[in-house]
């Protein structure tokens, strides 16, 4: 039961960790006025810092992993918003369909290519693993 307790702490620590991340991006995209959103700069930071193993990634795996679980309830309220174009939807409906389609199976095949290629290059790295 301890465990378990320390585990959901964990993860919540975690998850308040990359918020801070979140909101210092958003604050470096509004204090020095860049084209970038915060989102993407906190993405970045988060990157560069995980990458350079000032931070580790046990810090923040678990946090996470459990957004990215969670992550499809996010999409709900978006989705039920989209009841209100309906007329919208009749008229272009067809075009909005085949955008994200194209959209996402481009997005899935650079994915894939990334994660190939970093595998093979992990392989490269470390061929007795």
């Amino acid at each position: 039961m301890l465990s378990c307790v320390m585990r959901i702490i964990q993860i919540i620590a975690q998850i308040a960790l990359i918020f801070c991340f979140s909101l210092s991006g958003d604050w470096v995209s509004e204090t020095f006025q860049l084209p970038l959103p915060g989102n993407i700069i906190s993405l970045i930071l988060l990157y560069v810092t995980l990458k350079s193993r000032l931070l580790p990634l046990v810090a923040v795996e678990r946090g996470g992993t459990f957004l990215l679980f969670v992550m499809p309830l996010f999409f709900v309220p978006a989705l039920s918003g989209i009841m209100d174009y309906t007329t919208f939807l009749r008229a272009s409906g067809l075009q909005v369909v085949l955008i994200v389609v194209v959209s996402s199976l481009l997005t899935l095949v650079g994915s894939a290519y990334i994660v190939d290629r970093l595998a093979h290059r992990k392989e490269a790295v470390n061929p007795h693993e």
